[in-house]
């Protein structure tokens, strides 16, 4: 076998080599720091991810090495600094072709031929770089961080102004599935009550696989149109929390940027239909307005918990020109509706210590047109089963997502050991079921399209 190698750095990306030179200088000023100071407290992370998909064309398909350092700061008791700083390198993308790792290139049936160039293998980035401030009644949050709203794990429904990364589908652990931003957030503390004020200044929108990787799916249309970074088009929210009745409300509102653009079907897939419908059309992010009410409530070993959000300026993708007009409209590339979403859990204990967490969620649109893509109902449903084992050294989950409309599924058993306070194995099998579709039909579905990509894989975690 040939092997090739990317791993130079002329061949990286001028913004990966700036931020490759910062994360170097962080890094020296951390080694050369006396770690017996009560100021500094740092924390180092070496992962290797390995990855074999098993039942069609088997092959590895990921050899991920990462080192992350977290490193905090205070300053003083009201002022304290921290960063979260990652080097990656998935190093099967110098080993193997592309056509190796994803061979179902078939899915993608563009009329234009497809150029797809090699993968970048290596990236240096800050996860997270932001200043606490600490006031009597008010903590203030400055710079790039992850914020999460909302209490229904998985479905986003309040939880909405990180953007997110799918170069992995939906696989990576939650923390990683968010892309940082930069942002200022401030709590507001009362009585018996907290506000909870953000403003986001980055225009930052949801990333997709990159083209011709294993997991590559949807793709941005092209002639995106992208909103200009000005004032006026920065993102902000607001959102109350209070504790009434034995019970954890929150009522939030959202004026954000949709972070999927609305192109009917050239939302999936590679420049596929767009030729064929009006050239005047542009693809584009829309505007939405967000109200949102969540909940939580402890009864006995049991926590119950709901969120709901009702979206304003959500535009949904239409279908072909050809199709069957409905209610006198046709030749359109998109319809707004308003946009219900909605989730219930709950988290309960079954017999043989069995930790298990039940959500059910459903998306609904408003005024629905038949020549909208979407249902008017989508439903979904997940299950997470947790046990441990060997004082907790041990434990085993799997977590099954269930897509009711598409009848397609995501299980994912797990296993990991603790070894000792910085070794951790995990041990996992990613299953999918469901019909693939194709890009260019409009029965595409969002998990059975890696129908052909169940994998096996291990993790080999060290913190110190």
């Amino acid at each position: 076998m040939a092997y090739r190698t990317r791993f130079n750095i002329s061949l990286v990306k001028p913004p990966v080599f700036l931020k490759l030179v910062a994360l170097i200088f962080l890094l020296s000023v951390a080694l050369k720091t006396d770690l017996s100071a009560k100021d500094y407290s740092l924390h180092h992370l070496i992962q290797t991810e390995v990855a074999y998909r098993y039942q069609n064309s088997p092959a590895f398909t990921k050899l991920l090495n990462y080192y992350q350092l977290e490193v905090r700061y205070d300053y003083s008791p009201s002022l304290i600094f921290s960063a979260i700083s990652r080097l990656s390198y998935d190093a099967i993308y110098d080993l193997k072709d592309l056509s190796s790792i994803n061979p179902f290139q078939d899915r993608f049936q563009s009329t234009e031929p497809r150029e797809i160039s090699e993968v970048d293998s290596f990236d240096a980035d800050f996860r997270e770089l932001y200043a606490d401030i600490y006031f009597d009644k008010v903590d203030l949050r400055l710079g790039k961080q992850i914020t999460r709203w909302g209490v229904i794990e998985g479905f986003r429904i309040t939880d909405e102004l990180n953007p997110q990364d799918f170069s992995e589908f939906i696989l990576r652990e939650l923390s990683d599935k968010y892309i940082p931003i930069w942002m200022a957030k401030a709590d507001v503390y009362f009585e018996n009550m907290a506000l909870e004020l953000v403003w986001i200044p980055e225009l930052i929108f949801n990333r997709p696989a990159e083209p011709g990787t294993e997991w590559e799916e949807f793709q941005l249309p092209p002639g995106l149109d992208k909103p200009p970074r000005t004032f006026g088009n920065t993102e902000f929210g607001l959102r109350m929390t209070t504790h009434q009745l034995g019970t954890d409300f929150a009522f939030s509102y959202l004026d954000a940027w949709d972070d999927f653009p609305t192109a009917s079907r050239t939302i999936f897939g590679l420049n596929t239909g767009l030729s064929e419908r009006s050239t005047d059309f542009v693809p584009r992010y829309h505007r939405l307005h967000i109200l949102g009410f969540s909940f939580s409530r402890t009864v006995g070993p049991n926590v119950i918990k709901g969120e709901l959000a009702y979206v304003f300026g959500k535009n949904f993708g239409t279908l072909p020109f050809d199709a069957e007009p409905a209610d006198g409209i046709s030749d359109i590339e998109e319809l707004e509706r308003q946009h219900l979403k909605y989730g219930l859990g709950i988290d309960t204990r079954l017999p043989g210590h069995i930790e298990t967490f039940i959500q059910f969620s459903q998306q609904i649109i408003v005024d629905y047109n038949d020549l909208i893509i979407a249902d008017r109902v989508e439903s979904g449903a997940s299950l997470l089963l947790r046990r441990e084992f060997l004082h907790k050294r041990l434990l085993f989950r799997v977590l099954t997502l269930y897509m009711l409309n598409d009848k397609e599924a995501m299980i994912r058993p797990r296993i990991s050991y603790q070894w000792n306070d910085g070794l951790k194995i995990s041990f996992g099998v990613d299953l999918f079921e469901g019909t693939p579709g194709r890009v260019n039909e409009d029965d595409l579905h969002f998990i059975g399209f890696f129908d052909e990509n169940d994998r096996v894989y291990t993790e080999i975690r060290y913190q110190f």
